[in-house]
């Protein structure tokens, strides 16, 4: 039965109402950074084609999809980002990287991908794409280039990060700070895991709200860089979309 204009609107509606009260939810939930002059970031990049992992060390599942981010962080043009859920935590075992805005960066997906619900191991690629690993290779080039493509280009100079003025916004976007580390291993002694060794590359350790953007010009004094990687992330608070991203390793 195909759904009245009615019934599409009001669907619309309800789900521009969640992914509003969702976003609301994690902006309370993160801590707003200074608007401070600091060091610029060293040997900065743009652009890459942002690829998230949702997972658990108490997700039995996780660990080949856990293999599968690490190799995606060696591919040129690809930021890989472990966001480690806190969901998975009372069967056993406490991932000790687990966080509630990671689980709750989740749920944000969950509407703005229009998901029944949320699971682990899950990729989002360009915050606007979620492939199944067991029907499409994250490493097939014809996804990579159809997925996440940046639509703005940031520039920076000793003060901070520079955004042009642009018109072609669909409404308000985020800039999430994000702070990773470089390599990670853990014994995990409970849980579904149990007896493992398990390895995790670029794990999320923190993510702050920079505040919102409406395309106007604007310079973003560096943020303090505070471990291996840091990466601003502009991204389209109705669609999940990633407008741009900067980021830095080292």
């Amino acid at each position: 039965m195909r759904a009245t204009g009615l019934e599409t609107k009001m669907h619309l509606g309800a789900r521009k109402f969640a992914v509003s009260m969702i976003s609301a939810w994690l902006l309370a939930f993160v801590s707003p950074a200074q608007a401070e002059d600091r060091a610029p970031w060293p040997a900065v990049q743009s652009n890459p084609l942002v690829i998230e992992l949702y997972t658990s060390q108490g997700c039995l599942s996780c660990p080949p999809a856990d293999m599968v981010l690490d190799q995606l962080a060696d591919l040129p043009g690809v930021l890989a980002l472990a966001f480690h859920v806190d969901y998975w935590d009372y069967i056993g075992w406490k991932d000790p990287f687990a966080t509630p805005v990671a689980t709750k960066r989740q749920k944000y997906y969950r509407h703005v991908l229009d998901n029944r619900y949320i699971y682990t191991p899950q990729f989002i690629i360009g915050g606007d794409a979620s492939p199944n690993p067991a029907n499409e290779s994250l490493f097939d080039r014809d996804l990579m280039d159809g997925a996440g493509e940046a639509t703005l280009m940031l520039t920076s100079d000793e003060r901070g990060i520079l955004f042009p003025v642009t018109d072609n916004l669909s409404g308000p976007a985020d800039l999430w700070l994000v702070h990773f580390d470089e390599r990670h291993k853990t014994n995990i002694t409970q849980g579904e895991n149990a007896g493992r060794e398990l390895q995790y590359r670029h794990v999320v350790r923190e993510i702050r709200h920079l505040g919102d953007w409406h395309g106007e010009e604007r310079l973003l004094h560096w943020p303090e860089k505070v471990r291996y990687g840091a990466a601003l992330i502009v991204q389209n608070r109705e669609e999940g979309t990633i407008l741009a991203t900067m980021f830095t390793m080292n």
